[in-house]
């Protein structure tokens, strides 16, 4: 090749080290269709892997929405029981926490087989990808700022399969209505449970107030009752007691005047001697009586005379001291015990109705039966429940900007290796030649 070099001219040996633009150019230009093959190759190179390989061609948005108020609707009259009420802020949060908890869509992504389980050596090491594919997995809130609004929850994530996503989601939204179903059944079954409970404690309640009430009212009753018969046994004691004095005050009565009678007699007094003074004033007369002469000076005639009226006496309650009085005490005494055992029992009656009323209206409080009445005719006993409004089949699949880069790095790089390759080749090409004519 040295000798071959040598002999070309000074002129001919300066032009081959210099750059010739047109002719690389037009050597380029023959070799168009080797470079659109090879740009062809990096794109089909590019395309194969991105179905092979697990990584995401889209991102799927899917907005989360609250129910409708004509959805919500159904509920009204059931929250007026005021029992338990059903809210469209509860009903999306609770759907919300079982998204997040992840748990439903690991299922999904296993049931779906999202990840293809062959690829893995262990299950642990299948688990922890799903994880880790669910833990990318976002949900976005709701936000107003002024470089974004987003006005409802929305769940985004990546993947390449759009059917299998779209399948993912059918199953989660089914799942997490179901199970925010379940837990608003236990809520309502639970806080029913406490109702009735408290219902039973109230009767409960009622019944031992009624019972108590009947204990004290017999216990005052029965100290009421014992009260009033010391009273009437004193006063009959008294009526007692009087009478016995009636006897004992006769009896002395007696044997003074059978003495004075007798000592009249003996001095033969028929007549009252007393010294008396009667003098009239203008409308009254006065007596005056010496008190400290001698009883038997009135006479033997009228101290016997007393003494056979004080013995032929019949009835000789008339007589006795105080014994008017005595028995008005006492017929005081029976009918205000009457009076007030009535009383008494008016007002006991009154509190035993008062609680017996409010028995039954606890008894008859149907709060609880219209309660579970109106929850079996809202949505939650029924298939067409739904906690949110899940729209599958409007789910916002993007491109991701990645593959699109990927594809224009292709071309890029095809170009290039086309294009050195067309330049190498013609290089070649040319040095046969020349080796040839020499």
């Amino acid at each position: 090749m040295t000798n071959v070099m040598s002999k070309l001219p000074v002129s001919e040996t300066t032009n081959d080290d210099e750059i010739d633009l047109l002719s690389l150019i037009k050597t380029i230009w023959d070799g168009k269709w080797k470079i659109a093959f090879m740009m062809a190759v990096s794109l089909l190179s590019v395309f194969g892997f991105n179905i092979v390989k697990p990584n995401t061609t889209f991102i799927a948005s899917t907005e989360i929405k609250p129910i409708t108020s004509f959805e919500f609707d159904k509920y009204r009259l059931f929250n007026a029981t005021g029992v338990f009420e059903v809210k469209r802020g509860t009903l999306l949060n609770l759907y919300i926490e079982q998204i997040e908890e992840g748990s439903l869509l690991e299922t999904a992504v296993d049931k779906f087989n999202l990840i293809n389980k062959d690829d893995f050596d262990s299950e642990s090491d299948y688990k922890d990808v799903i994880e880790k594919f669910v833990s990318e997995i976002e949900i976005l809130r709701p936000i107003k700022e002024k470089n974004e609004v987003r006005l409802y929850h929305v769940l985004k994530a990546g993947y390449n399969d759009r059917d299998k996503w779209k399948d993912l989601l059918t199953f989660v939204n089914n799942e997490a209505n179901s199970k925010v179903k379940a837990s608003i059944i236990n809520r309502f079954s639970t806080i029913l449970s406490v109702e009735k409970q408290k219902k039973n404690f109230a009767l409960k309640d009622i019944d031992i107030e009624i019972k108590n009430a009947k204990k004290d009212f017999d216990k005052k009753m029965e100290q009421f009752e014992l009260e009033q018969l010391f009273k009437l046994e004193d006063v009959t004691t008294q009526i007692d007691n009087a009478t016995k004095d009636y006897d004992r005050i006769t009896k002395d009565r007696l044997a003074f005047l059978s003495e004075q009678a007798a000592i009249a007699r003996k001095l033969d007094v028929k007549k009252n001697t007393i010294e008396s003074q009667m003098f009239d004033t203008q409308n009254t007369v006065v007596t005056n009586v010496k008190t400290d002469t001698p009883f038997y000076l009135r006479g033997y005639e009228a101290i016997e005379e007393e003494i056979n009226l004080i013995k032929g006496r019949k009835d000789k309650i008339s007589f006795v001291k105080d014994l008017f009085k005595l028995e008005q005490q006492k017929r005081t005494l029976v009918q205000d015990r009457t009076l007030q055992r009535a009383e008494k029992n008016k007002v006991f009656l009154k509190s035993l109705l008062a609680l017996e009323v409010k028995r039954r209206a606890i008894e008859q409080d149907e709060t609880i039966k219209r309660a579970v009445d109106l929850f079996n005719k809202t949505p939650l006993t029924r298939t067409e429940f739904k906690a949110t409004l899940v729209k599958v089949a409007t789910t916002d699949f993007k491109t991701n900007n990645k593959i699109n880069l990927y594809y224009a790095l292709a071309i890029v790089l095809g170009g290039i290796i086309g294009v050195v390759y067309v330049i190498i080749a013609n290089a070649f090409k040319n040095r046969r030649t020349l080796l040839t004519n020499s």
